[in-house]
């Protein structure tokens, strides 16, 4: 009997002890889940962000800003855009989805519109009004996914996401199609613009809008000046030679130029004030879901002109970007922790590079609207009267199809006669037609003109340029920096303490490799079109 009651005893107390087990185990796991779940992840774009000048300016970096996330972060020095001419909207789109423009549906900031014969942004929406603007927006354009909507899917919506970059087509682009919203400057009014696409237009930012506009104080007596005394941008062109200090204003006939604002560091702070305030008014990372912040900055040319005539420029918005991420840095510690965030680091692979004609070299400037008029000609010898040519836009010509059609005439081949002679011109490189790009495969060539190209917006002709030559669309609109194959790549940096190791890789990789990799780190799906694998984590 009572070897029977020891019996029972012993596996009542075993089986209290393997439930006690079973219990630890259980909130072990859950607290190495929470420990690796981010409650906050900030994206970070910075147009035309040169690895090579982070180097050269690394000893004059502060601490807490740039060179803390390389010194502390996993840098992939070198990332690259496989296809050709990639503006900062088509760069953006391939860092977010992880596919190229021939997938991802965004090829540029604008396209041509072949119904209204007119240029407009590929975000174009008549469905859609603005917030604070007069544009109408909505991310319909871009095809499938991006990281941000794979959080929202992976989290039932809960988690909440925000963009804030300069410009709309950069803010839609990081906000996806299922974030809170999307918010930029817009280039009218100089105050946060949305459209309504988006459901959650802050209060706060309202509030910001009426009762403290973005620039309150800005007036023609506002001027950019170095941050710092330098030395005239010889750390980043040894072989520029400034005059003496810049000082510029943001006004054009008592009017603000908010255009230029945004290729100055105003951008960069201002973008920095609200992402500020987002974290702290939307509750950023204060809940159990994973929240994310994209923010798109900017660190180009001013007024995108040739970069060697704004040397010292240029070097005061990187040292002074340095700044935006160490305040921005210190905000998200205060709110959230930074052992509690991920923040991934990316530039566009794009350069606004107008440099001057190298004497000896052939090289010019081609007119897409005079070229769409010889050729218009041109078809007319060979096929009759009529219009052929309907417009030019991004490196493309689009053709009439219906007089195309009215003449029962095949498109292929109109399109091939057309690339015959366009390839004729000054500065063509190539030119090759839609239906060889779509349908037939001719090497390296056609593959990386086909990575860049997007069947729903794209032309009947897409012309390459030579070296050197740059690109004017009409004889009203500025010329687009010169070709050059040697564009600096920028790095992916990803900055995680205590989850993921400092480490500095050069050896180059695509830039589609960006968005699986975040979303392989923060543990989500990679987007709908990502057709690479991670990168290495080192943890």
């Amino acid at each position: 009997m009572k070897k029977n009651s020891y019996n029972a005893t012993l596996l009542l107390t075993s089986a209290m002890v393997l439930l006690a087990s079973i219990n630890v185990i259980a909130l072990q796991a859950q607290d190495r889940k929470a420990a690796t779940t981010p409650r906050l992840i900030i994206g970070i774009a910075v147009d035309q962000l040169r690895t090579d000048y982070l180097q050269a300016l690394h000893s004059r970096l502060g601490e807490q800003g740039l060179k803390r996330l390389m010194n502390e972060g996993l840098v992939y020095e070198n990332v690259v855009f496989d296809f050709d001419n990639p503006d900062a909207t088509a760069a953006l789109a391939v860092l977010a989805t992880g596919a190229d423009p021939f997938y991802n549906g965004i090829p540029s900031a604008t396209i041509y519109n072949q119904q209204m014969l007119r240029r407009q942004s590929v975000f174009y929406d008549k469905d859609y009004i603005g917030n604070t603007t007069t544009a109408n927006l909505s991310p319909k354009a871009l095809v499938g996914s991006n990281i941000a909507d794979e959080l929202k899917t992976a989290t039932a919506s809960a988690s909440k996401v925000f963009a804030i970059a300069p410009d709309a087509e950069s803010a839609i682009i990081s906000a996806g199609h299922a974030a809170n919203c999307a918010v930029w400057l817009d280039d009218r009014l100089g105050q946060w613009a949305s459209t309504t696409y988006y459901k959650d237009f802050p209060n706060y930012i309202v509030r910001q809008n009426y009762d403290k506009p973005l620039f309150v104080e800005f007036n023609n007596k506002t001027v950019w000046k170095p941050l710092v005394e330098n030395n005239g941008g010889r750390d980043l062109m040894p072989y520029h030679y400034e005059q003496s200090p810049f000082s510029h204003s943001f006004y054009q006939s008592s009017r603000p130029v908010y255009q230029w604002v945004k290729t100055s560091p105003l951008i960069n702070d201002a973008i920095t004030e609200l992402s500020k305030a987002c974290i702290k008014q939307s509750h950023l990372g204060q809940n159990k879901n994973t929240d994310m912040l994209q923010l798109t900055f900017y660190a180009g040319s001013f007024m995108r002109e040739n970069p060697e005539q704004y040397a010292s420029e240029l070097e005061d918005i990187y040292l002074r970007l340095d700044q935006n991420i160490a305040d921005l840095l210190s905000a998200v510690d205060a709110q959230v922790g930074l052992s509690n965030t991920i923040i991934y680091l990316t530039g566009t692979g794009a350069t606004d590079d107008n440099s001057a004609d190298i004497p000896g070299t052939v090289s010019g400037e081609f007119n897409g609207a005079r070229c769409c008029a010889l050729l218009n000609s041109y078809l007319i010898s060979l096929y009759g009267q009529g219009n052929w040519v309907e417009g030019f836009n991004n490196f493309q010509i689009y053709l009439n199809h219906k007089t195309i059609d009215d003449k029962k005439l095949l498109l292929t081949d109109v399109q091939r006669s057309a690339a015959q002679f366009v390839t004729m011109f000054s500065g063509v490189g190539d030119a090759v037609s839609a239906h060889q790009l779509l349908h037939e495969d001719f090497g390296d060539r056609i593959t990386r003109m086909r990575k860049g190209y997007n069947k729903t917006f794209g032309g009947d002709v897409v012309i390459q340029l030579q070296p050197g030559w740059s690109l004017r669309t009409d004889d009203k609109t500025p010329a687009r920096p010169q070709i050059r194959s040697d564009i600096a790549p920028g790095p992916l940096i990803i900055f995680a303490p205590g989850k993921i190791s400092a480490k500095r890789i050069s050896k180059p990789v695509d830039a589609t490799a960006v968005a699986p990799t975040i979303a392989h780190c923060i543990k989500i799906r990679a987007p709908s079109g990502c057709r690479d694998l991670p990168l290495t984590l080192y943890y």
